[in-house]
């Protein structure tokens, strides 16, 4: 499979970029001396610890708040820090109508002192992004600024979903959503 490649990669007169630095031509060697300092990875070791203490408390996301999706990925740096900034964590949790967010409850578990992450809202970023410009978004960062956690609270309706003309097994797990949403309303 390979020799079928490189032979390609001749015929098309390209050049294969899976060999390893020993058999980089000068241009390649140029580019990585140049432009792979280091930083992007020192960046994101430096705020690994923010998305691996979110994985350890998923759990919460599901409990404290009655959301009925929560969605994630790893965002861009934002204004309002130096150089690259903190590595940011968007989370998207969505209501049902009528469901209060609980904003405050999750933000009292994520920086609850014992078990809890080791942020507090980033109260710096409120000249920048006045809370009444973003009134649904909460960020939490830590002191030394290497990881910000973004939670957005927006609400959906299972008809805009079209969760009614779904296929039977997704009205299921819709069903299911439901009961684990109504189950911790019910504990509070």
């Amino acid at each position: 499979m390979e020799t079928a490649c490189l032979d390609t990669l001749a015929d098309n007169a390209w050049r294969p970029l899976w060999k390893g630095p020993a058999e980089w031509f000068d241009e390649e060697t140029l580019y990585e001396q140049r432009w792979n300092t280091g930083e992007w990875e020192r960046h994101f070791q430096s705020g690994a610890w923010c998305g691996s203490g979110l994985l350890r408390r998923l759990a919460v996301l599901y409990t404290v708040v009655p959301a009925d999706a929560v969605t994630g990925y790893q965002g861009l740096p934002i204004r309002g820090y130096e150089g690259l900034g903190p590595v940011r964590w968007c989370l998207d949790l969505c209501h049902r109508t009528g469901v209060r967010y609980r904003k405050e409850d999750l933000i009292d578990a994520l920086t609850d002192t014992e078990f809890g992450l080791p942020v507090a809202i980033a109260r710096h970023l409120d000249r920048i992004y006045p809370p009444h410009t973003v009134e649904n978004w909460v960020r939490l960062d830590d002191q030394a600024r290497t990881g910000l956690i973004e939670l957005r609270f927006s609400t959906c309706n299972y008809p805009e979903l079209g969760v009614e003309t779904a296929a039977p097994e997704y009205q299921a797990i819709a069903a299911g959503v439901q009961a684990r949403v109504d189950a911790a309303l019910g504990a509070r």
